[in-house]
């Protein structure tokens, strides 16, 4: 069953605006992540970019989105609709592709017993980590 903008934004408590609406029409229609300047060419004519940053940092403070830096350091957001929603990502260095994946129980079992140890070695405590993984998609692969 496809998610509705309107039903999301009441399960999450949050009002119901045009700019939200149309900000999580557009990220739903997206299987992949999406870069900020691309959502924004996206809605642009449809909602301004001081409110389309607005509605990301309060979609953000509810733990709807997900922003991360792209290797080159530029914004993407996806919309976290699970809770069980902790993923990596594969950068296409070539076209820019951002493709979502799971690496599985283990690998996710091994990270974090790695992480426990970097903690307790440099007394250091880690909130989260990200792992992304840098190639060519399998279009730039054939091109």
């Amino acid at each position: 069953m496809k998610r509705k903008s309107r039903d999301i934004l009441t399960e999450h408590n949050i009002s119901i605006t045009n700019p939200r609406i149309l900000v999580i029409e557009e990220l739903l229609s997206h299987s992949q992540p999406i870069t900020i300047e691309v959502l924004q060419k996206k809605l642009e004519g449809k909602v301004a970019v001081s409110t389309l940053y607005r509605v990301i940092n309060d979609l953000k403070k509810i733990n709807l989105l997900n922003e991360f830096p792209s290797p080159e350091n530029v914004s993407v957001v996806e919309l976290n609709l699970h809770d069980d929603s902790h993923h990596h990502h594969l950068f296409c260095t070539s076209c820019g592709e951002i493709i979502d994946i799971d690496l599985g129980k283990n690998f996710e079992d091994n990270m974090s017993s790695e992480i426990n140890k970097i903690q307790k070695t440099f007394d250091f405590e880690i909130h989260d980590h990200t792992l992304e993984l840098l190639g060519l998609c399998s279009s730039c692969k054939k091109g």
